[in-house]
């Protein structure tokens, strides 16, 4: 099994398709540079969630006819709230024709880590839910979406996103050789 590395995204986004927190600065999220994507809520009601952070354009080089293995998406944040109160919420693939996945890979139970790490999401055996070819992997409209949701109405601190990224393991397709000829004598 081969993997891609790790590679970052070309084109972020706040894509309203979910919540109602807008993600600011999203192309701060294309790098591990400590320049961040943020959001802050309203800091009103409960169970606030935020946009998708979409992370697109990976500029993915699979070779053809590999078979996909498994994508993990890794995600570095920090809850820089006095609350520590926000979950992950939705985290979905993107696929090559810019819908979302149909498999949540947030736990909705881990809150997010009060010093800024990465989380992890899938692995190097989970394909989402979904069938991958090289082609679908390599489009630049493949990639993931993540939401968060802050679960206390008293949480008005930033959640800072400093970089997405996503490796994805596959095995090179080969052509079969054909078996060797076997010879006779008469």
């Amino acid at each position: 099994m081969s993997d891609t590395g790790w590679i970052s995204p070309g084109t972020m986004a706040d894509d309203d398709t979910v919540g109602t927190v807008a993600w600011n600065n999203p192309d701060n999220a294309k790098a591990s540079d400590d320049s961040y994507a943020t959001t802050t809520p309203p800091g009103q009601g409960t169970k606030l969630y935020t946009h998708y952070l979409k992370a697109t354009n990976f500029s993915f080089s699979i070779p053809s006819g590999a078979t996909i293995d498994g994508i993990l998406v890794e995600l570095e944040v920090v809850d820089d709230s006095f609350y520590n109160s926000a979950f992950e919420s939705k985290t979905y693939i993107v696929k090559a024709d810019g819908s979302y996945g149909t498999t949540n890979k947030a736990t909705t139970d881990q809150l997010l880590p009060t010093t800024e790490a990465y989380i992890s999401f899938g692995a190097s055996d989970e394909l989402w839910g979904e069938t991958w070819t090289s082609a679908n992997i390599n489009d630049s409209d493949f990639g993931v979406g993540i939401s968060v949701v802050y679960s206390d109405d008293e949480n008005t601190a930033d959640i800072k996103a400093d970089h997405i990224r996503i490796k994805v393991y596959y095995t090179e397709g080969g052509a079969t050789s054909a078996p060797f000829p076997m010879f006779f004598r008469p």
